[in-house]
């Protein structure tokens, strides 16, 4: 009936241990996460190698890989409108080593697809690195130099001007479309497999306008075959200082950026989220990182988790309204 004092001190040590083990289990993932990374770590990005996308990604990588002690590999996933590396991030195993580099056809695929193949649910906002801004050229001879010239043309000349955007569902067309239902005119859209498939069109006058990125086009303004009418961004360009946003037009429904951001998949542990966050905000906010960007005809943004996470529902309502509203859909 009475335990002897060496069957309590064994029942004790045994207590002991077994706390000791069930604390060290409990301790284990956080220790894990401390660690990350341990083994290299992998960054797929839904666009071509050699582009601006992947230039981006690589600057990122590069700090990462200095910083964190492990390799941080791009890889370059591309097709099916950005889909492949999407979804092949979203089936990882959420352990923060497999993440998606990726930009605002993340948002769009979802407003565009009757049955998106993924969901913003799948994922983990980490940062939106930088702000892609929307240019709208024009033909240098287009007799119109501001948004609201352009307007004024369309409406003396209906159906006469076309836009050339990168690709039906893209954000160029989906601004062009928006302006078309704001301002009441009717500019006839005209798909190209990228902005670089538009200009030769656009410099010979068979098309009036075309949207692209600020990027392409900081280096075709100053052969003076093309001209800016205006930037789809949340503030002037400091490349383009005289170039007006399409808000400052009078538009400001149709004034949507794209971006470039990453997210990792929805379980991942969020110390690890939170490591890749602070991480991307340090990258993001180095001088020479952010002249980098520049260069790109991108804005630095580096913003935190949650105001991603704001970002990207807001671009859904913004995105979507103007698609529900032109009946826009991916052939």
């Amino acid at each position: 009936m009475f335990q002897t004092t060496r069957q309590r001190i064994g029942r004790m040590g045994r207590a002991v241990l077994l706390a000791t083990a069930l604390g060290g289990l409990a301790a284990a993932p956080a220790g894990a996460q401390d660690a990350f990374p341990s083994r290299p770590v992998k960054i797929l990005i839904p666009t071509a190698p050699g582009g601006n996308m992947d230039t981006l990604a690589r600057i990122v990588a590069e700090k990462m890989t200095a910083s964190w002690g492990q390799q941080v590999i791009v890889e370059s996933r591309a097709g099916a409108n950005t889909v492949l590396a999407t979804t092949a991030v979203a089936k990882s195993p959420p352990d923060g080593y497999t993440a998606l580099f990726t930009l605002s056809g993340f948002v769009q695929n979802l407003v565009l697809m009757p049955s998106p193949p993924y969901k913003v649910a799948d994922f983990a906002p980490v940062s939106m690195v930088a702000v892609f801004p929307i240019a709208l050229a024009a033909n240098a001879n287009l007799p119109a130099n501001t948004l609201q010239e352009v307007v004024k043309l369309a409406h003396e000349k209906p159906d006469t001007i076309s836009f050339g955007s990168y690709g039906v569902g893209s954000g160029g067309h989906i601004i062009g479309e928006g302006l078309n239902k704001a301002a009441g005119i009717r500019l006839n859209h005209v798909p190209y497999k990228g902005e670089a498939a538009a200009f030769p069109d656009l410099v010979s006058g068979q098309i009036g306008l075309a949207y692209g990125s600020t990027g392409f086009y900081s280096s075709q303004v100053g052969t003076g075959k093309v001209k800016l009418i205006a930037v789809a961004s949340p503030k002037r360009l400091k490349a383009f200082p005289n170039v007006p946003t399409f808000a400052e037009g009078g538009y400001p429904d149709v004034n949507l950026a794209g971006w470039g951001g990453m997210l990792l998949p929805a379980a991942t542990p969020p110390a690890i989220v939170d490591k890749y966050t602070a991480e991307l905000r340090r990258i993001v906010a180095l001088p020479e990182v952010q002249a980098r960007i520049l260069q790109l005809g991108f804005e630095p943004a580096g913003t935190t988790r949650e105001e991603f996470a704001q970002a990207i529902a807001g671009d859904i309502q913004r995105w979507g309204a103007i698609v529900r509203a032109n009946n826009i859909k991916l052939e």
